[in-house]
């Protein structure tokens, strides 16, 4: 399920960027002939004032189809016989609705859940592999209440607590918990071991707190998480174009289901998170001028602004499909990485 839930938040994602091209290409009077969610084959499909909406079989990728898009046709609605400036907002309509979307998910996320503190609360964020509390049976969302029959608090006095009883158990010793996981108590005994700077530990990584915001300093500070994310993007995208920092962390379209989907069933707060991050990172990348993406078709309208003449169709048209090829290549690559860093474990 938690794998349904990742491919269905980012249809979501694209979703929205094909319907900012869609919305804004009909408020231009641009022509379209489809409005498509996914690739492959058609699953269902239905026809509405000429246009045709389909459904295909792998949900992440979309498209929408404008009439006379790259070809040059009679009908005054086609795409390539539209001002320069119809087709330019109707092209940077879609990564714009990645950023209004990701600026959303953030001021939801700072208004409902907040900003990290420096306080660690007794609450599974995430496990070490091959430890104790993994052999448990400890889950990420399990909120500590007691150990060894001592209530805990959910707060930082009450992390402390939990540390200072933890420091008096060896490995020969067992730890009784009692976790809350959902609306149930479960016990739960669990080892410790020796990490490398010789302290006792289960093998969990604890949750930080979070401090909520005011709904309107939620909207003033969901624009500076914008921009601090997007600045941080930019900055590592430079450093692997021109250092190879980060090549080995790369995920494709599979690893990032597989990222997501560990963590999307912790809560709403890390659906937002990934909303947040995927839907901004989309619109970056959809406005790199390479071939075959918006911020390459952006070029190509920026040129012909200039020239007051279109670049010939059939050479943009090549150049596109170049870059089509490219990124087809690149995603099974990566794919081929993710699936092998998947066996590997």
């Amino acid at each position: 399920m938690t794998i349904i839930y990742a491919i269905l938040l980012l249809a979501f994602i694209i979703i929205i960027h094909e319907l900012g091209h869609y919305t804004m290409g009909r408020l231009c009077g641009i022509g379209i002939e489809e409005f498509s969610l996914g690739f492959g084959k058609k699953l269902i499909q239905w026809k509405k004032s000429g246009i045709l909406y389909s459904v295909r079989l792998v949900l992440l990728g979309g498209y929408v189809r404008f009439t006379g898009e790259d070809a040059d046709s009679d009908d005054p609605r086609a795409f390539n016989n539209q001002a320069v400036w119809k087709r330019f907002l109707t092209v940077l309509a879609g990564p714009a609705m990645n950023f209004v979307l990701g600026y959303l998910a953030a001021v939801i996320f700072l208004a409902g859940f907040g900003m990290y503190t420096d306080e660690v609360l007794p609450r599974v964020d995430d496990l070490v592999a091959a430890t104790p509390a993994v052999e448990a049976g400890l889950m990420p969302g399990d909120v500590i209440v007691s150990v060894d029959g001592e209530a805990i608090s959910y707060d930082q006095a009450g992390y402390d607590r939990m540390k200072a009883l933890m420091a008096l158990h060896t490995q020969g010793e067992p730890l009784e918990l009692v976790v809350r996981r959902g609306r149930q108590e479960i016990a739960v005994e669990t080892g410790l071991y020796l990490d490398e700077d010789g302290q006792w530990k289960m093998g969990v990584f604890m949750t930080q707190g979070r401090e909520r915001m005011g709904f309107f300093s939620a909207l003033r500070y969901g624009g500076v998480l914008m921009v601090t994310l997007t600045r941080e993007m930019l900055v590592s995208l430079k450093n692997l174009v021109f250092r190879g920092e980060g090549l080995n962390e790369v995920s494709g379209t599979v690893g990032i289901v597989r990222e997501v989907s560990r963590t999307v069933s912790q809560g709403f707060d890390m659906a937002l998170y990934w909303l947040l991050i995927i839907s901004t990172n989309l619109g970056i990348v959809n406005l790199l001028p390479l071939p075959a993406l918006d911020g390459g078709r952006l070029v190509f309208l920026i040129v012909e602004g200039i020239r007051r003449k279109p670049v010939p169709r059939d050479k943009e048209g090549l150049v596109h499909l170049a870059g089509l090829a490219m990124f087809f290549v690149l995603f099974i690559v990566l794919t081929w990485h993710d699936i092998a860093r998947i066996i590997a474990g």
